[in-house]
């Protein structure tokens, strides 16, 4: 019998992790190796996850491309709860990360939306805060984009369809547990979540991604699901670069969330899945019908 479990392997291999971030943080000198925004690591974060984000940073300040940004979101109401930000993160504004703060309170949107109006021409992977993300996640992801251009491109993401045959509904528990192929491919089935990192070529989301007065009615704690509206609007396919489903070391943080048991185990996404599919029932045969052939495939 093996003395540790695959479970604890893995948390064990994410703590040693943490600790190195840890000890590394105070004595980095390194500066992000800019890209005058062409290209922007973008992700957002709130106050319980404060004095742990700073992890999640230094991974993506690890990145083996040549040049890049890397930009926090703080709502100004986040802002204000935190007060001065700790150590970690100062250390890390100093070596070129940048610390964004917002009127707008988006919650899980703020990866996406911010950098989204403030740079329509550039290229923006969104990653999640409570993720130690490997040396090469933000490589495979440009390699994936110049094979498929004009995709949205990820490391994990479900394929969606139907609850039953010709239902219009989606049931979330079917989906996560659904063995489909052809996620590798352009296509319109492909949902990409957001823990994995997910890339976005300029001009692949309709403009109703910005329409936060409808998100926050609809979605307002999915942004995956917003996003992935928003790409079949424009007409967009999505891509995952790898056969199956990647998960990527966590942080301590990462066990902290409730937006998981309420999106996930309560229920929440199907939810908002069908209050975007009664919105939008244009966006249905897309979304379960097959794909159409076009110059992009």
């Amino acid at each position: 019998m093996p003395l540790l479990t695959a479970k604890r392997k893995r948390k064990l291999r994410s703590a040693l992790r943490f600790f190195h971030y840890r000890m590394k943080n105070p004595r980095a000198s390194r500066r992000v190796p800019t890209s005058g925004d062409r290209l922007i690591i973008s992700l957002t974060t709130h106050p319980r996850r404060i004095h742990q984000v700073f992890a999640t940073l230094e991974s993506l300040c690890e990145q083996d491309i040549d040049a890049f940004d890397v930009h926090l979101y703080l709502s100004r109401r986040d802002k204000e709860v935190i007060g001065e930000l700790p150590k970690s993160l100062r250390r890390l504004e100093g070596r070129g990360v940048k610390i964004v703060v917002t009127e707008a309170d988006y919650r899980s949107y703020d990866k996406l939306v911010h950098a989204l109006e403030a740079y329509p021409q550039a290229t923006i992977i969104t990653a999640d805060d409570d993720m130690l993300y490997p040396a090469d996640w933000a490589r495979r992801l440009m390699d994936g984009a110049a094979r498929f251009p004009g995709c949205i491109v990820c490391h994990r993401g479900h394929m969606l369809c139907e609850s039953s045959p010709g239902s219009g509904e989606i049931s979330y528990r079917v989906v996560k547990n659904r063995q489909a192929a052809g996620a590798t491919q352009p296509n319109f089935a492909l949902m990409p979540t957001g823990s994995g990192g997910v890339l976005y070529p300029p001009g692949v989301l309709d403009a109703m991604v910005f329409d936060a007065e409808t998100f926050q009615a609809l979605a307002p704690n999915a942004d995956d699901i917003w996003f992935k509206m928003a790409s079949l609007k424009a007409g967009t396919r999505c891509v995952r670069i790898n056969p199956s489903n990647v998960d990527f070391l966590p942080t301590p943080a990462a066990g902290e969330s409730a937006l998981h048991e309420e999106n996930i185990k309560q229920g929440g996404n199907d939810v908002q899945f069908a209050n975007c599919l009664a919105r939008y029932p244009e966006l249905k045969p897309l979304m379960f019908g097959r794909p159409i052939d076009d110059e992009r495939t």
